[in-house]
């Protein structure tokens, strides 16, 4: 029984989500790995952009032009956020279409992209546009933890079933079965 359920749990660890299946050969030393790239999901996340929508739009609402905004924001921003930010700053001092400017961003900035493309071409100030692009952004994180948490309960459930099912079959079916089957058999009550 004990062998039973090391095996389970031998096999609920090996099938454990996120574990590497990589094999370790004795006496090796672990690989090195490449630092992950710096995107605005990896360290700062949507959040920090949809902040920076916001002070873009504060900006912009106080008569700045687009170039001294974005720049400004870049300054108060986080690391990340900030060189998103002049990537697009620098692109447009140097004449790139503000729409251009905007495509070479990770996707979270792309409803900021879209709304300065609709100010641009309905000729509106664009600071409700980067407010609703902002508060866009955040509904789609919510929903995105919302989707990863209904997720990780399916994921706790699959081990533990794997563990507690056979344990709770050997432990107390088998014993009620085989007591039921030894009273049928000896002829007794």
């Amino acid at each position: 029984m004990t062998a039973v359920l090391g095996g389970l749990v031998l096999l609920a660890w090996c099938l454990w989500p996120g574990r590497s299946t990589r094999p370790v050969l004795a006496g090796s030393a672990p690989q090195p790995t490449a630092p992950p790239v710096a995107t605005a999901t990896s360290d700062e996340g949507p959040l920090a952009v949809a902040e920076a929508m916001d002070l873009l739009a504060l900006a912009l609402g106080t008569g700045a032009a687009v170039v001294t905004a974005v720049e400004a924001v870049a300054d108060r921003a986080g690391p990340v956020v900030a060189v998103h930010l002049r990537h697009v700053a620098a692109a447009l001092r140097w004449g790139v279409e503000p729409t251009v400017a905007w495509d070479g961003l990770p996707r979270v900035w792309r409803p900021a992209a879209q709304a300065m493309a609709l100010a641009a071409i309905a000729g509106v100030a664009p600071g409700s546009l980067l407010r609703r692009a902002a508060d866009d952004v955040r509904e789609a994180e919510r929903r995105r933890l919302e989707e990863s948490a209904a997720r990780l309960s399916v994921r706790i459930v699959v081990p533990l079933g794997l563990c507690f099912l056979p344990a709770f079959g050997l432990l107390t079916v088998i014993p009620v079965v085989a007591a039921l089957a030894s009273g049928l058999l000896t002829g007794g009550p």
